[in-house]
């Protein structure tokens, strides 16, 4: 373990920060500025939030799970439509893409399910669901939800390779969850020389979770200044005023372990420090100081970039302090920045305001106990924290909780993920704790997640600088498909070409448009459903097709391994026997040989090297004389020594350019083939420096002017099987269902009121109701309850 650690500020003070726009304002005009240049930001640039509930936190395999996406305004938590299209996808623990589905949003909701394989194996899984707008913004918008998948009866059959990943998974979480990592965080972001400051820390360990830490800080004369001792969550905070040109540190213990060193944060000689109390439940203190006895600074708050309160502040002997009363703010995570003078951003600090309650949800089943095919009657009354009846929308599922989510440590519900999770950086450990009640000892450990967890929303230089974000994923809004029409060399664009696309289904849908100036083309298409396949072709004007076509794919955002507890503890059973390698050759498409009997060497690409940016990245260090830099590729030999080194480069045996190589999708790829000297002499002198000839899966390239693949329609979600009972038939068809009800589309009426009724299975025990949903103002609401099946 390093003895330095790793020592964060909870926000980066630019002190160099762009003066607000065109210059310096005065302190009186902040608030409104702010006010407007976040409005802006919001405007250009709107966030959105999606949390998915799903039927039961963990599933077998060969089960059925069904989700419900609410994707929402990130500033009001109401329905948003901005986008249309939700992607929602099942990732192994390696990070591997499983299952995906592109879901249709309306009216700021989404539904789907995905059918587990019976073969699944036993282990973490991660659900992730995203609109394509929200990845301009970083991966942590998108919305995670671990949960376990088992399968015991499957578990000693998986091959040894499988069985060989998930040990060393297993012991790269052993590793993390004994390594100790723990940051000190200033109150407000810096320690000034002189002025009495508050530290917040966090000891985890690699895995997220917080570790149990306590220990003192000492000067470098090893004089006790403070001493900490943290909460469960290994949070807490000391008390601290440094000396100019001070060093400090922290001996930590943790967990019965020897003490480990840590430097604090430098000092700064001069700056200012803010103070905030923010126990009591009515209002919210707020202490400045700066080493410049007569600033003039100015305070400025908001909740998810609504500004809730501004005030001009004039220190008197370097203090001043102000109080903001709650009422009437909004409920969540609020960011108050304290600017000096000159409008440059010295001081942050996240507070939780807590004045709205989650809808009161009552879920009445008329009794506890119930027999197995037993109709159950349910009804809903849904109202806010005054009483009065809520509109709104909420799905409901009724399922046996035997399996358990042993990878749940992070795993938040509506409330807690729209109201904290959504507007926080990195992972919140238990997150629902924080909110279910409001008990001093909640309050003050919600307060030590705020002076250590970090904002992730914007920083201050997007919303005050004249920079511009970079967008590189468009908002969508239903079925696109776009792309590029070329030269066959040199990627010279082609424009004003007649393109058509036509959607091989038993209608034959034929779409016609035409490339722009640049060589673009774009298609609109109706709602198609499930997966289609497309064609798309084009011909110059002459009627040749000597042409390229390119679609632009769907990229997703990549996703790591999952390091958990559960993988920590779990038993890992297999064979000793190597999966096989299956080769099926598809019979409907051309078989590509080449010209030649043998190649020199054979690249076969899999799905390992799709990550690559290029063939060439895929021949680079793979062939025996074959050198490849940057984007020219050398291949030795006799003719080596020529002018001219560059290789005669083939895709499905026509000549192309090395542009035309460079532009080729590596998923597309089938194999390369290399011939090198007298192998390459059929090609005569083209071929006198070598030959890399491609062959791509399709064989596309065989039909020049036409392109033809896969296009992913909206999922169709199925509906939940339900059965009803009450015939003389009934026995003759067992019933194990495990998940007795789903419905991801229950509305209120104006009395708040819903009611919903079903039949239990042949299975016995404790069933769960649980309800999630929104009112139509955007106030999140979770309850649950529990009856029993004999």
């Amino acid at each position: 373990m390093r003895k330095t650690g790793r020592v964060t500020a909870m926000f980066a003070v630019a002190s160099g920060l762009l003066l607000l726009l065109t210059g310096v304002m005065k302190p009186a005009g902040i608030g409104e500025k702010v006010a407007g240049l976040l409005g802006s930001f919001y405007e250009k640039y709107p966030q959105q939030k999606v949390y998915v509930s799903m039927d039961k936190p963990a599933y077998g395999a060969g089960e059925s799970i069904w989700f419900k996406a609410y994707v929402l305004n990130a500033t009001d938590h109401r329905s948003t439509g901005i986008s249309t299209n939700l992607i929602v996808e099942i990732n192994n623990s390696f990070g591997k893409h499983l299952l995906t589905r592109l879901c249709k949003i309306e009216s700021g909701f989404a539904k789907g399910d995905f059918s587990l394989p019976d073969t699944m194996q036993q282990g973490v899984y991660e659900l992730r669901a995203y609109t394509n707008w929200m990845r301009n913004f970083g991966e942590s918008y998108i919305f995670t939800r671990q949960f376990n998948i088992w399968n015991p009866e499957h578990a000693p059959r998986i091959y040894k390779n499988d069985k060989i990943a998930n040990k060393r998974l297993k012991k790269k979480s052993i590793r993390k969850a004994k390594q100790t990592e723990i940051g000190f965080y200033p109150e407000g972001g810096d320690l000034v020389a002189g002025l009495p400051s508050r530290v917040g820390f966090k000891a985890i360990n690699r895995l997220g979770l917080g570790i149990l830490a306590e220990g003192v800080i000492e000067d470098s004369h090893g004089e006790r200044v403070a001493g900490f001792k943290s909460n469960r969550f290994g949070m807490g905070s000391f008390e601290l005023t440094p000396e100019a040109d001070g060093k400090y540190y922290a001996l930590v213990s943790t967990d019965g372990k020897k003490d480990m060193k840590f430097k604090l944060p430098e000092i700064v000689p001069e700056g200012y420090v803010m103070k905030t109390d923010n126990l009591d439940q009515d209002k919210l203190t707020i202490e400045v100081r700066s080493t410049n006895p007569d600033a003039t600074a100015f305070l400025v708050a908001h909740v998810r970039g609504t500004v809730c309160f501004t005030k001009e502040m004039k220190l008197s002997s370097g203090k001043a302090g102000t109080t903001i009363s709650k009422k009437g703010l909004p409920t969540g995570v609020m960011h108050i920045t304290l600017f000096d003078g000159k409008s440059i951003p010295r001081c942050e600090r996240l507070v939780f305001i807590r004045q709205d309650d989650p809808l009161n949800i009552s879920i009445e089943t008329g009794k506890q106990n119930f027999e197995t095919r037993e109709k159950v009657g349910i009804r809903l009354r849904i109202t806010d924290e005054d009483g009065n009846p809520v509109q709104g929308n909420f799905d409901l599922s009724v399922a046996g909780r035997e399996l358990a989510n042993a990878s749940g440590d992070f795993q938040s519900d509506i409330v807690s993920n729209l109201w904290l999770v959504s507007d926080l950086a990195g992972p919140v450990q238990d997150p629902d704790y924080y909110l279910e009640n409001r008990s001093m000892e909640r309050r003050q450990d919600l307060d030590f997640l705020m002076m250590t967890q970090g904002w992730r929303r914007f920083r201050w230089d997007d919303v005050l600088g004249s920079n511009s974000m970079n967008i590189d994923y468009t908002i969508e809004r239903g079925l696109i498909v776009e792309g590029k029409v070329t030269r066959e060399f040199f990627d010279i664009p082609l424009k004003d070409l007649p393109v058509t696309l036509t959607v091989l289904s038993e209608f034959n849908d034929v779409y016609v448009s035409r490339t722009d100036d640049k060589g673009n083309y774009r298609f609109e298409l109706p709602d198609y459903e499930d997966t289609v396949f497309v064609e798309v072709k084009a011909r110059r004007k002459s009627g040749r097709k000597n042409l390229v076509i390119y679609v632009n794919e769907a990229t997703r955002p990549e996703s790591g391994e999952l390091y958990t507890a559960y993988t920590r503890d779990m038993t890992i059973e297999g064979s000793n026997f190597y999966r096989p390698v299956v080769e099926v050759e598809d019979t409907t498409q051309p078989k590509l040989t080449g010209l030649y009997s043998k190649a020199d060497n054979v690249i076969k690409v899999d799905e390992t090297m799709n990550t690559y940016g290029s063939v060439l990245e895929i021949i680079q260090g793979r062939v025996p004389g074959v050198m490849v830099s940057g984007n020219s590729v050398q291949i030795r030999g006799p003719a080596s020594f020529l002018l001219s080194t560059e290789p005669l480069y083939l895709i499905d045996n026509i000549p192309v350019d090395r542009n035309t190589v460079l532009a080729l999708n590596p998923m597309d790829v089938d194999r390369i083939e290399i011939l090198k000297g007298p192998r390459a002499a059929i090609y005569g002198s083209r071929g006198a420096n070598g030959v890399i000839s491609i062959y791509t899966k399709r064989g596309s390239f065989m039909r020049k002017g036409v392109i033809d693949f896969r296009m992913f329609g909206y999922s169709r979600a199925r509906e939940f099987y339900a059965p009803k009972y009450g015939s003389e038939f009934d026995y003759l068809i067992p019933d194990d269902r495990t998940t007795l009800f789903w419905s991801p589309d229950i509305t209120t009426d104006k009395e708040g009121r819903a009611t919903l009724e079903f039949y239990n299975s042949d299975k016995t025990g404790d069933f769960t109701v649980m309800v999630e949903g929104i009112s139509t103002d955007g106030l999140p609401g979770k309850a649950e309850t529990r009856y029993t099946v004999r």
